[in-house]
């Protein structure tokens, strides 16, 4: 039987049978990249990329809507960089916004997973679609002057054909430099921070119920010490609902403190005058009983505590009075006669220093 469908491409004719399809446009699904030497560049559609019935926490929804909002507004290709650690969200998010994509413009989706001949080249010629670069710097060395080089022009974002390029990141130094701090490459660069004590808290009234508020304080304020991620989240939930007590598996769970024990810490002091200053210092939130002590040399005031005596609040940790020693760290020889300084303060607040996984 003769074949239905003739194809011309580049001078040569191809020859299709009946169940060879046209579009004007590229169908509305998720497609993986193929390559191969002999046949060049094709699409594979592929399962969509899409939230499974979970529920969503921290600022995910409202970043989903202002990427899809600045798409719509702007009138050429945008570029959006999700960076942090590994079970922070990224690929949550990935998944909200091509579900978004797909439902409120229309768009495709097209997976990018290996580093291929001519790649660039080949996503240039798709038509208005959501490119989805996940992991990048695993896929693609910076160490090859090539590897990234080749997508710079293609996201400077002047191609003839609008496109939104989102790229999640692991490890942000492994980036062109050229991609960082370039908004007209990539308008947006949201960075993941840890989730703070009270989306600690939600997720775990969320996740077991029932779930004793002791547990969920017991947790919190361990979230208040070390970085938790939803991971770190999921696998704790996991052994609340096998009747497990946080104090009892955290210890064999694969959460462990690398490096130093030390974390750095904000002391808020509010002086008996109403003025303030922030002394930043390394304390080990961990050490109930020994003396701890952060120098400040701006204003020459060292503070001293037992993590002990800290009482949990929703700003950190505070030191009630007489739970903290305010000392002076001048030499003698600086101080005058008439130089007394009065070290008294109203309330110290301990807290880290909002966290991002990545911040760079």
């Amino acid at each position: 039987m003769p074949a239905s469908t003739i194809v011309a491409s580049g001078g040569k004719f191809r020859l299709y049978g009946d169940s060879v399809q046209t579009f004007a446009d590229l169908p509305v699904a998720t497609y993986a990249i193929a390559f191969s030497r002999m046949d060049g560049y094709s699409l594979r559609q592929t399962e969509p990329l899409a939230p499974a019935e979970e529920t969503i926490y921290g600022s995910h929804s409202s970043r989903v809507q202002r990427i899809v909002t600045g798409y719509s507004a702007m009138d050429r290709s945008l570029g959006v960089i999700l960076s942090g650690d590994k079970g922070m969200g990224k690929s949550l998010m990935l998944r909200l916004l091509a579900e978004r994509m797909r439902e409120e413009h229309g768009l495709p989706t097209v997976l990018v997973q290996h580093d291929t001949p001519g790649l660039a080249a080949f996503l240039d010629e798709l038509g208005e679609v959501v490119v989805v670069f996940d992991e990048f710097e695993k896929i693609f060395s910076n160490e090859d002057d090539e590897s990234q080089n080749q997508f710079l022009s293609l996201f400077d974002g002047l191609s003839t054909t609008k496109r939104l390029y989102v790229l999640s990141v692991n490890e942000l130094q492994r980036v062109n430099d050229y991609m960082l701090n370039r908004p007209g490459r990539f308008h947006y660069h949201m960075r993941f921070a840890y989730p703070g004590p009270e989306t600690v808290a939600t997720y775990l009234r969320d996740q077991v119920p029932g779930v004793a508020e002791k547990q969920v304080a017991e947790i919190v304020d361990f979230s208040r010490k070390y970085d938790i991620n939803f991971d770190h989240l999921r696998a704790i939930a996991f052994e609340l609902r096998l009747g497990e007590s946080f104090a009892e598996v955290i210890g064999d769970l694969n959460i462990k403190r690398s490096g130093s024990a030390n974390s750095w810490v904000e002391a808020h002091v509010v002086w008996v005058d109403g003025s303030t200053d922030v002394f930043i210092g390394q304390a080990d939130l961990f050490d109930s009983n020994s003396l701890q002590i952060i120098n400040d040399w701006n204003t020459d005031t060292g503070l001293q505590f037992r993590m002990c005596n800290a009482v949990p609040s929703e700003d950190g940790y505070q030191l009630p009075d007489g739970a903290f020693t305010l000392t002076d760290l001048r030499d003698e020889d600086e101080k005058s006669a008439d130089d007394k300084r009065d070290l008294c303060a109203a309330a110290v607040t301990l807290r880290r220093p909002p966290k991002y996984s990545i911040d760079f």
